[in-house]
């Protein structure tokens, strides 16, 4: 079984004037803000991120047909923490039957608010083991009006590394 579906998960959200601390974070909100002119985008381009972001940026879209979160487009880190690759697979693959609700309500939250998210999340596996990561979600829409989409932005340098050290 996957050693991720097994993860106590903690939240802690954090104030978007945080992000000096992130620069790779940081440079990745100022793209998602030169697109987002008018509206919500429909999507960023890895590529025209901060170079140091490409393995840290994820794509996730909302499926009408199956009612569920997908994986459009998975980072390097993302598929490394799960130990395959996520793209074209459900969200909920990610996550225990447990936890998944809450990431979820967290989801919906963000966005309706329709702005970016910065947090840290904290996890506890299967044999003990703590790790943490900082993430950034920043909202996308198919059409510029509904919220069916986002980005997660995992910050590299704090992936995998416990919270305070």
């Amino acid at each position: 079984m996957d050693h991720l579906l097994k993860m106590r998960r903690v939240h802690v959200p954090m104030p978007l004037d945080r992000l000096a601390e992130y620069p790779i974070l940081a440079g990745c909100l100022d793209g998602w803000r030169r697109l987002s002119d008018h509206g919500l985008p429909e999507t960023i381009d890895p590529v025209e991120m901060p170079v140091e972001a490409i393995k840290a940026i994820s794509l996730i879209d909302w499926d009408d047909t199956h009612c569920r979160w997908i994986v459009r487009l998975s980072s390097t880190l993302m598929d490394q923490g799960h130990g395959k690759s996520m793209s074209g697979k459900p969200l909920s693959d990610g996550f225990s039957p447990k936890d998944y609700p809450g990431v979820c309500s967290r989801l919906d939250k963000i966005l309706a608010s329709g702005e970016p998210d910065l947090a840290r999340h904290e996890f506890t596996d299967a044999r003990g083991r703590r790790w943490a990561y900082t993430r950034l979600v920043l909202p996308l829409s198919s059409d510029g009006m509904k919220r069916d989409r986002y980005a997660v932005v995992y910050d590299p340098g704090t992936f995998g590394q416990r919270l305070g050290g």
